[in-house]
């Protein structure tokens, strides 16, 4: 097994792992993977897409559908992604203080411009981590998200150079790093039991309710537009009117009725901002931007060392990748 692949297969298994499919399962598929590359000469990648898709896809066609009733189309559930958005704010926690720690050493000042454009950070970091989550998944909530972090950061970007920068005292910069140790713990201790609002088939929703509750699911929980979420909702209506028998009698627990016509709709077309060379591109302009920024303003030369080597990792890998798709074409 090549390196390619035993990377694919190391994160295919935590995919796999974050969305609760248990140790045998993954076992399975991850054998039949290996199964067919061998047969077929194709790399895992290129049979089976990027993990995160793989393993989606997964719980999709593996788990029973009482599994899946709380699941959005990435397999994970609400859960999931707040542990996910806990635990990458935890790193990015434990990331700033270990740097703040180096830079200003065990005692930084604290500024009116520090305090409030931190305490804005620490708002913008959890949300673009929600938005990064959500953002392989149909829910709508990642428009929201997304929105809240822009705005916190433009927020954030002003306190720091609008605010005076006068010292109101000191505080240890490894309790920045504590709280990134704590947000880590906690992530991994999030309670990843089943929601029973969420993951079961006994309906949560009043009889009276159940076409009320229908397309909010399939909007707010499937990500299905508003429009085929009413023209379904009214389709369902119809056949009750016409067929004269209760809503749950005849279709089930509106969250499984849900599931299955949500399943039933096309793939998800991938969002624009999911594409690995958009992200890189991204990654890359702001890479030139501080290495730029940083070389004008005669700043520091380990951090000019440091975006430049990120700089030309970012674009080795860049290139790596459009070779490898190249040759797999």
């Amino acid at each position: 097994m090549t390196d390619a692949n035993t990377r694919w297969n190391a994160r295919t298994r935590l995919a796999l792992a974050a969305r609760s499919v248990d140790m045998a399962t993954a076992d399975m598929v991850l054998d039949e993977v290996e199964q067919h590359c061998a047969d077929s000469g194709e790399t895992p990648e290129d049979a089976f897409g990027e993990p995160e898709e793989y393993a989606a896809a997964v719980v999709r066609e593996r788990l029973p559908p009482e599994d899946r009733t709380g699941r959005r189309w990435d397999g994970l559930t609400r859960v999931d992604h707040e542990s996910a958005a806990l635990a990458q704010t935890g790193v990015a926690a434990l990331v700033a203080g270990g740097c703040l720690w180096m830079w200003r050493g065990t005692l930084a000042d604290v500024t009116s411009a520090g305090l409030a454009g931190g305490v804005l950070l620490g708002v913008a970091v959890p949300s673009a981590c929600l938005t990064a989550t959500l953002s392989r998944s149909r829910a709508r909530g990642v428009l929201g998200w997304g929105s809240a972090t822009l705005i916190t950061l433009l927020l954030a970007a002003a306190a720091f150079t609008v605010l005076p920068t006068t010292s109101l005292g000191r505080f240890p910069a490894p309790a920045l790093c504590a709280l990134g140790v704590a947000l880590l713990w906690a992530a991994a201790r999030h309670d990843r039991d089943p929601d029973p609002e969420e993951l079961t088939v006994t309906s949560q929703t009043l009889p009276e309710n159940w076409l009320v509750d229908l397309p909010r699911l399939l909007e707010e929980r499937h990500g299905l537009s508003r429009d085929r979420a009413a023209e379904l909702t009214r389709e369902a209506a119809h056949h009750l009117t016409a067929t004269g028998r209760d809503a749950e009698k005849e279709f089930g627990a509106v969250e499984l009725y849900a599931l299955r016509l949500a399943e039933e709709q096309p793939a998800p077309r991938a969002r624009w901002w999911t594409n690995k060379d958009v992200q890189a591109a991204v990654r890359v302009a702001l890479f030139v931007t501080y290495l730029v920024s940083n070389l004008a303003s005669h700043g520091p030369m380990w951090q000019t060392v440091l975006a430049a080597v990120a700089l030309a990792t970012e674009l080795a890998l860049f290139m790596d990748r459009r070779m490898r798709g190249r040759r797999s074409r």
